[in-house]
């Protein structure tokens, strides 16, 4: 069966060739694309035959489309697209494996002609080649591929059944012996690989892989997995044979039948991985860190412990050094970050539309991540969403979705260094603020929105003193029973409901994240008297303040 597939940035083209009766000429299967960007996305998830592609189209052109199958996809078929003054063009296009080229614009029957001819000399070259021939050229084109999907399978639990298995190593040639130990390595780029863009990050990564599967080999069987978030994955099997490491005879390579692979030795290991991160700074002057779990049932244990590997990552922030650590050696606490949850929240100055303080709570957040050794992909995940979640509830508000309301740049991919840069992060935050601050700003100004902004700041600083409706009435120039009726309308609540919300809400972080007494607790939010700031604690949270505490320490 050929598969074809169709590129044009022109829609109405695109679907009049799209609509041609491809049936009648032995197509099996049309697939289409409206750039090339999109052709390529389709060619790494299915087998394509002949290509129809328009020269000249925004982002990758047909002609760098070309030369991209050509490099990657040798057996497919191109056919050209070209308008009249762009004959030079096609004619360059063809040393780059185009096989024909067509003027537009197309008929339809000449279209269909020449895909024919096409079809019939790949037809032709794979009764010369024979099916069976092609077949293993073309398993081994994409063997490292599949090797590495198979292994994305077994680490994610979605290979649910496992009789197949022995049957995909052996077509895969992966000499893996099932129930036997393994050791899972995972490593990690640091610091020192900078770069603003994840592609970059990509081919370090890719780099270093093949450094480690060199070095590795020398001493295990090593089965490299896909490059994720700037983590290297790699599977290794022992090569010795167990019976030769206990006897006293010289060691014996697998294969072997009469006993199982020798389990990874963690010390070897260690000493392998370090000789590896002095390869890896010498040649591509960055560092690396690595994480290993070395006994590994296979397959069994792969998803869960895959899982405590990427989970241990997460706590430990990326810096200028490196680590070769067992799994379980260190176990950092994970803390929340009390600027962040400290009141007032992202989401209440958003919709305040105090963009400024809102802006300074971000710089207090990652600041904070900085002081306490804490710009983990843990803490720079919690800022991303808490922010996200924030700006999504503003734009829900006004009837947009967040992109509507910010940009695309509030979508952050899942592997971008966004999440893995304390700087990038900074970026990202300021960027998607200022959008929303722009929509806000794009409005009508709102008086009365604005004087709720300007109490709310008053309060906020002036917690620990006087807070009464006359001292904030003298602050914002308003006649104390005018302002109480104004802020009742706009805020649903009395402002004193503000005041012990915000008070309460405020207690209960300092309760959890500073070993402050109580009593001095209760005169930092403006209380004379601690006990009466015990008994509306109490009242608040159905628990005294110490109780409250307690429950945390007990953690």
């Amino acid at each position: 069966m050929i598969t074809l597939l169709l590129v044009d940035d022109e829609p109405m083209l695109l679907q009049s060739m799209v609509d041609n009766d491809w049936a009648s000429i032995g197509i099996g299967a049309v697939r289409q694309a409206a750039s090339g960007q999109e052709a390529a996305e389709v060619l790494k998830a299915h087998p394509v035959d002949i290509v129809v592609t328009d020269i000249r189209m925004p982002g990758m052109s047909g002609l760098e489309l070309s030369k991209h199958i050509r490099a990657h996809y040798p057996h497919i078929k191109c056919i050209l697209l070209s308008g009249y003054g762009e004959f030079s063009y096609a004619r360059e296009a063809i040393e780059h494996g185009i096989v024909s080229y067509l003027l537009k614009p197309i008929q339809d029957e000449h279209l269909l002609a020449e895909v024919g001819r096409t079809s019939a000399r790949i037809g032709e070259e794979r009764k010369q080649a024979g099916s069976t021939n092609r077949a293993v050229q073309v398993l081994r084109s994409h063997l490292p591929k599949l090797r590495a999907r198979l292994l994305a399978e077994l680490l994610q639990g979605e290979l649910h059944q496992l009789s197949g298995l022995q049957e995909r190593l052996d077509e895969y040639e992966l000499s893996f012996v099932q129930d036997a130990e393994c050791a899972l390595v995972m490593l990690r780029l640091e610091q020192m690989f900078r770069s603003d863009y994840a592609q970059d990050e990509v081919l370090f990564a890719y780099a270093v892989r093949n450094i480690a599967c060199e070095l590795l080999e020398r001493g295990y069987m090593v089965w490299p997995g896909d490059i994720k978030r700037g983590y290297v994955c790699l599977l290794l099997q022992s090569r010795v044979h167990a019976a030769a490491r206990t006897g006293g005879a010289e060691a014996r390579l697998l294969p072997a039948d009469d006993s199982p692979p020798a389990p990874v030795d963690a010390i070897l290991l260690n000493q392998v991985l370090r000789e590896l991160q002095q390869q890896v700074a010498a040649l591509l002057n960055g560092r690396i860190s690595a994480l290993v779990q070395p006994c590994v049932n296979f397959p069994g244990e792969l998803p869960a412990r895959y899982r405590e590997l990427v989970n241990e990552m997460r706590k430990i922030p990326r810096s200028e050094q490196s680590f070769v650590l067992v799994s379980g050696q260190f176990l950092p606490l994970v803390q929340p970050l009390h600027a962040m949850y400290t009141p007032p929240s992202l989401q209440q100055l958003l919709e305040g539309g105090r963009w400024q303080d809102a802006r300074t709570k971000v710089d207090e957040i990652l600041t904070e991540m900085a002081s306490r050794n804490a710009e983990t992909e843990e803490s720079m995940r919690e800022l991303y969403h808490t922010l996200r979640n924030a700006l999504a509830y503003i734009a829900h508000l006004k009837g947009k979705t967040l992109p509507e309301l910010v940009g695309w740049q509030s979508e952050v991919p899942e592997s971008s260094p966004v999440f893995r840069r304390s700087e990038l992060m900074r970026q990202w935050c300021a960027d998607v603020l200022a959008g929303v601050e722009k929509a806000g700003t794009s409005e009508a100004p709102d008086p009365r929105r604005e004087l709720l902004a300007k109490i709310h700041r008053f309060i906020e600083s002036n917690i620990s003193g006087d807070v009464s409706l006359q001292s904030i009435a003298d602050h914002v120039d308003l006649h104390p029973v005018y302002l109480s009726s104004l802020y009742k309308q706009e805020a649903q609540e009395n402002i004193s409901d503000y005041i012990m919300r915000y008070r309460m809400e405020k207690a209960a972080m300092l309760l959890k994240s500073t070993n402050t007494r109580i009593y001095e607790l209760a005169g930092m939010l403006g209380f004379v008297n601690p006990p009466y700031f015990s008994k509306l604690f109490k009242a608040y949270y159905k628990a005294t303040p110490q109780e409250y505490r307690d429950r945390f320490y007990e953690r």
